[in-house]
């Protein structure tokens, strides 16, 4: 989630199901052992060799990885933010245990890192997808009038609250579900030669679940809940750039019965309005 307000890094780490027991055992053979054998380190491959047998071999205590139980678990292990590697926060989860095979039918494992209903929901508002919202004007944005007043609204088709829930995969037991709602829109006309039309908070969202509301004639001479009055013509063809900007008020709820709230996002689209001055002749 993008967020020009969001305050917010992921977690550096956590320890959560990383692999499939097929994908455990393309780790270790494609992976791990190879990179071994490019290391100086005198006994070393020999003996992460010996090891690998003692624990995944024929008589190991995870045979073959595991492959022949995979409907059963699944393999955790460490996963780390790109962004915090080699950070004290992302070693944090680097304990005793760097991978564990977990049954689905037991609880998650008591070691360092093991995410929580509130880590679940901070990795699923990382995950939230605002959509890119356009608004409407009336009248049209190349026919703006000087001292008429321009109203702006964002039908109810736009507005939808967009929601993502995080799960430990395989888990069901703990989930987070985050949850974006747009409760307002800040306006700027692009011109300090304009009144803006708006409550002290922004256009808020109205019980019919718009912003702002469309110009019909039934609402001649009114002032619009949302919008602007521009009191200077645009001349040359260059335009007022007019902006909205919505506010997305972001919460979660666990499946714990925990909850709480995240940063709010902000996202603004614009578009260029041409401004004429009407001549009237009084006779």
């Amino acid at each position: 989630m993008k967020a020009e307000a969001a305050a917010w890094e992921p977690p550096a780490c956590y320890f959560a199901p990383k692999w499939t027991a097929q994908e455990f055992k393309k780790w270790w053979t494609g992976h791990v052992l190879p990179m071994a054998e490019k290391t100086e380190t005198p006994g070393y491959t020999s003996s992460l060799r010996e090891e690998h047998g003692k624990l995944y071999g024929p008589d190991g205590k995870y045979e073959d990885h595991n492959v022949a139980r995979a409907d059963e678990g699944t393999w955790w292990g460490i996963h780390t933010n790109p962004n915090a590697r080699g950070t004290e926060d992302a070693m944090a989860c680097y304990g005793d245990e760097s991978y564990l095979w977990v049954e689905h039918s037991d609880p998650p494992p008591s070691v360092s890192g093991v995410p929580d209903a509130q880590v679940l929901a901070e990795l699923a508002y990382e995950h939230v997808d605002i959509p890119e919202l356009s608004f409407e004007v009336s009248p049209a944005a190349d026919a703006q009038k000087v001292n008429l007043a321009t109203w702006v609204w964002l039908p109810a088709s736009e507005l939808d609250p967009v929601s993502v829930t995080a799960r430990l995969d395989g888990y069901a037991n703990l989930s987070s579900t985050v949850t974006a709602r747009p409760v307002s829109v800040s306006l700027d006309a692009g011109t300090a030669d304009a009144t803006v039309h708006a409550g002290p908070d922004g256009c808020a969202v109205s019980p019919a679940g718009v912003i702002g509301a469309e110009w019909t004639s039934a609402r001649k001479g009114e002032t619009p809940p949302c919008g602007v009055t521009y009191h200077r013509a645009t001349h040359g063809g260059s335009g007022y750039e007019l902006s909205a900007t919505v506010t997305w008020e972001v919460s979660w709820e666990g499946s714990d019965g925990s909850g709480g709230d995240l940063p709010s996002g902000e996202f603004g689209s614009s578009q260029s309005v041409q401004v004429q001055e009407v001549q009237t002749i009084v006779r």
